[in-house]
């Protein structure tokens, strides 16, 4: 039985019922053109990532596109304690579909979806049964979407939406650089295009690590105003409300504890074992923990590089925090922070290693028993070895690791990730393409 409360949500939620446009952002995501393209099939749109990357303004911005008419759009948000249950979402489908929507095609944006319980189940007996109706959904915990991914198999298309890419920051911050491959023409070609504000985009790359994450504060400039937001907007609410709303959290600051380290030690090993001592409690409760973060999207693990996928999860992992600034609002850095070589060198790894992503699913690193290692290899089968050294000066021993694994993997081609150097280096036979960060970060 739909409620006055579920009644009243859906009309404050569907302004455009009363004749009013949809207020949004202008600028759109690189992302909403692929989406897009996607809104006249069948099939269920679902978009994750992590919360406050833009999700709802993509499904506002697509809404506002639409020449359907304005009944036959509903958007819902199921943030509400009150609708985080099945019945409730058959009953707000029940009163949309039997007391607004007009004839012809209907198109129904359910965000949050993954706090409703079987919700998979109920999507796909519309699905199955109406063929007048497009679902578009979002969700913050990736582990949810992709279980309802294998029960709506040839249903549903999911779509990841990441952190602001640096390209995009600079947009947001009226800056133009345009957009590299990451072959030696193209990058040489972008980085000559770019070369008379390399000084700008140095410094934005800094901006951008300090406080690029999130469109809504992409311009902010008050440190203390982006700290707050990250950790009241974000770290809070994923600790407090969306790992406990999908996962099983009985000690939400052990919880705290495991995203503090992991974000301070980004980039660098993560050995559960040391990490549960460290905190005083069992491997079973950091080990979930590390996985509920994963799976909200403010943590990765990225997995040492190996043919076989079993040897490959046994080996060694990394951590690497979505963005830096989650760590530096976390630790409560000042900006001077980035004067340490080390840190500003972590920090750019994981930047590095969330751009990659973009590029590949398949993203790992290479370490040996003897230590030896390679920060990110982009492909499977076609690999591309990527090594940061974020500095000033390259010499012969930064490139030694980076020259072994092009050795033991047959490859002729690396990219090694400097401060502010552009150059081609021959090893062996082997060519090395030393790239500025700020250009390698453009391949996005």
């Amino acid at each position: 039985m739909i409620t006055e409360r579920i009644r009243a949500l859906a009309r404050d939620f569907n302004p455009w019922w009363e004749g009013k446009s949809p207020v949004v952002p202008e600028y759109r995501r690189h992302i909403f053109a692929e989406i897009e393209k996607y809104i006249r099939t069948k099939q269920i749109i679902a978009i994750v990532g992590l919360r406050r990357v833009g999700k709802t303004i993509l499904m506002k911005q697509i809404i506002k596109g639409l020449a359907a008419e304005k009944e036959n759009i509903f958007y819902f948000l199921f943030d509400d304690l009150l609708v985080q249950n099945p019945d409730a979402l058959e009953d707000v489908l029940d009163y949309y579909l039997k007391t607004v929507a007009k004839a012809g095609k209907k198109y129904i944006f359910l965000d949050e979806i993954q706090k409703v319980p079987y919700w998979q189940d109920i999507l796909k007996r519309f699905y199955d049964t109406r063929e007048d109706i497009k679902f578009m959904v979002s969700g913050s915990a990736s582990l949810q979407i992709k279980k309802s991914k294998e029960s709506l198999a040839g249903r549903i298309f999911d779509f990841y939406l990441p952190i602001l890419t640096f390209r995009e920051f600079l947009e947001l911050n009226n800056i133009q650089a345009g957009r590299t491959e990451l072959d030696e023409r193209s990058l040489e070609k972008c980085h000559d295009a770019n070369v008379n504000k390399k000084h700008i985009l140095e410094n934005m790359l800094l901006q951008y690590i300090y406080r690029g994450a999130f469109p809504e504060i992409a311009s902010q400039e008050d440190d203390d105003i982006v700290k707050n937001y990250i950790r009241s907007s974000v770290i809070e609410k994923i600790i407090l409300e969306d790992i406990p709303a999908v996962f099983p959290v009985r000690k939400k600051d052990v919880l705290s504890s495991v995203l503090e380290y992991c974000s301070r030690e980004t980039s660098t090993l993560l050995d559960i074992t040391n990490l549960a001592n460290i905190l005083d409690t069992n491997y079973q409760t950091v080990r979930s923990y590390v996985f509920y973060l994963k799976n909200s999207f403010v943590l990765d693990i990225a997995y040492n590089h190996s043919k076989k996928s079993a040897k490959q999860l046994r080996k060694n992992k990394k951590v690497h925090i979505a963005h830096p600034s989650i760590t530096i609002a976390l630790m409560g850095y000042k900006r001077n922070v980035l004067d340490v070589g080390e840190i500003a060198g972590k920090f750019i790894e994981t930047a590095a290693f969330q751009h990659a992503k973009c590029l590949s699913e398949r993203i790992s690193f290479w370490r040996t028993p003897q230590k030896e290692e390679v920060d990110i290899i982009i492909g499977a089968d076609k690999l591309l070895p990527i090594e940061v050294k974020y500095q000033s000066h390259v010499a012969p021993a930064d490139i030694k690791n980076l020259v072994k694994f092009m050795d033991v993997f047959k490859l002729k081609k690396g990219i090694l990730i400097t401060k502010n150097i552009f150059e081609h280096r021959k090893v062996g036979g082997k060519k090395i393409t030393l790239v500025p960060a700020w250009l390698f970060l453009l391949a996005v």
